[in-house]
């Protein structure tokens, strides 16, 4: 049976086009061939040099672990959130691109950590309440997903990328 490599394909054909467009707007920009945790490109202006993670995908949403964001704990076979994690900070920028299958097509959705965070925190909240804190197939995951409709609001908030840039190293710690 051939691997299917559309996973892989999605976040290639991703970072690729996030370090076209910074190249459009002025920003050198690099991937990482391999796995760096948390880090897929750098981008660099002005002696300044930024940690950028993008989130690819075709069709559905992107998946994420929430406990990488969100403080949860169990009451029994209820879960818990009791806030976002604390070490979280407003770097990296997430670019999300959702992949057309038509050049040009593609969108982009630009947030900052604390934003990812709060994304998650309200989404997985709110699948929580539908079902009274107890997850339903396995009580244990916490796998989320952010829809297309959670990231509209940050399409081509590209003012987040000189803010960024701008508030260095302020931005963060």
């Amino acid at each position: 049976m051939p691997r299917n490599f559309k996973n892989q394909l999605a976040g290639q054909i991703g970072e690729a086009t996030v370090v076209a467009e910074l190249g459009r707007r002025g920003f050198v920009a690099t991937a990482f061939s391999g796995n760096v945790p948390d880090i897929d490109l750098l981008a660099y202006k002005q002696g300044k040099t930024i940690s950028i993670q993008v989130k690819a995908w075709r069709k559905g949403s992107v998946s994420f672990d929430a406990k990488r964001f969100l403080n949860i704990s169990w009451k029994g076979k209820k879960q818990v959130v009791s806030g976002k994690q604390k070490r979280l900070d407003r770097l990296p920028l997430y670019f999300f691109v959702k992949i057309s299958e038509h050049y040009g097509g593609d969108s982009f959705f630009i947030l900052d950590q604390w934003e990812v965070a709060e994304t998650i925190r309200e989404g997985y909240l709110s699948f929580l309440d539908k079902h009274n804190g107890i997850r339903p197939k396995n009580y244990l995951t916490t796998h989320n997903s952010v829809t297309l409709q959670q990231l509209r609001p940050y399409e081509d908030k590209w003012e987040k990328l000189e803010e960024a840039f701008a508030n260095f190293p302020k931005y963060s710690t």
